[in-house]
């Protein structure tokens, strides 16, 4: 059950190319255990580094100010149950077959802009396509997934311009609004930053997996979630928080009042980055939400791709 077991296993599997660090492995197996974002967790590995913090919480070792943190206590009744050896080695012989790059705050291409999240920020991030990307000016164009025509045609308008002036496209593989991002950001051979909220072995949708596929070749497609993981409700939520701590702007495109796209927008406005909403048709339901962001939380009125440059 223990952390060595797993690094056991890793250092005598024939089928991977390279050693692995043992804060790579520690920080897959949080990843395979934990929510991600989780602050609690987060808290942990920034006192004590993934290894000790997940030692600790294996082998109740309590001889260490590890085992006798009560965050550690606390996690050992909650998520301690979901540790497998074989679930972590199992992601990560899917991230070595997949071809997938698995970052941590040590590797050079990690994103500086997640550490905004504080404890909440990524455990490991897993990656496909260009690492670069993750560092250059990006604007997040996100919304419903019930999106209008005419929704469509504004996150069509909006990317071009964008793309124009040499800005990264970020979203996520969503339908609606997303989708609608991706496929114009591909159409003008733009830089794609795509942000999945399943593993990166899972399209969801899964009719978007061919675009998927495309992003990875002409940008990069990163999750915070272990291949092989399943989806859930929370990691959706999540998916979009991160996009936001990722991108250097957010722009809603359309969103009703309670859409779950909102959660971007306000995660850019706690981090301090610049966000905008596109107040569209008033008289349609499908823009209650811009109308809110502006309205009660303070985000810039977008009518054109100048406006976000200039946002």
């Amino acid at each position: 059950m223990t952390i060595a077991a797993v690094i056991d296993t890793i250092s005598t599997d024939t089928t991977l190319n390279s050693p692995i660090s043992h804060d790579t492995i520690a920080r897959a197996a949080w990843a395979t255990i934990a929510n991600p974002g989780d602050p609690h967790v987060g808290g942990v590995i920034a006192r004590y580094g993934a290894e000790t913090a997940l030692t600790a919480l294996l082998d109740h070792a309590e001889y260490t100010a590890a085992g006798r943190d009560g965050t550690v206590a606390q996690l050992r009744s909650t998520i301690l149950p979901r540790y497998s050896v074989d679930r972590v080695v199992d992601a990560i012989r899917r991230t070595v077959a997949g071809g997938y790059e698995l970052l941590t705050p040590s590797h050079p291409s990690w994103p500086a802009s997640v550490a905004d999240l504080g404890s909440a920020a990524p455990f490991a991030l897993w990656m496909r396509g260009d690492a670069s990307i993750l560092s250059v000016p990006s604007v997040a164009l996100t919304g419903t997934r019930f999106a209008t025509r005419h929704g469509r045609h504004v996150c069509v308008d909006l990317a071009s311009g964008l793309l124009v002036h040499g800005w990264a496209i970020a979203s996520t593989a969503a339908r609606g609004i997303d989708t609608a991002a991706l496929m114009t950001a591909q159409a003008f051979t733009g830089r794609n930053l795509l942000v999945l909220p399943t593993g990166l072995d899972t399209a969801f949708p899964a009719e978007n997996s061919d675009l998927v596929d495309a992003a990875a070749t002409r940008g990069v497609v990163v999750s915070e979630i272990a291949p092989g993981s399943e989806p859930s409700a929370w990691r959706f939520q999540r998916g979009a928080q991160l996009l936001a701590a990722l991108s250097s702007k957010t722009v809603i495109v359309e969103a009703g009042y309670e859409s779950g796209a909102l959660s971007t927008a306000v995660t850019a406005l706690k981090l301090g980055r610049p966000c905008g909403a596109v107040p569209g048709r008033s008289s349609s339901a499908a823009n209650a939400g811009c109308a809110r962001l502006i309205r009660d939380f303070g985000a810039s009125l977008i009518a054109t791709s100048s406006d976000i440059v200039y946002l």
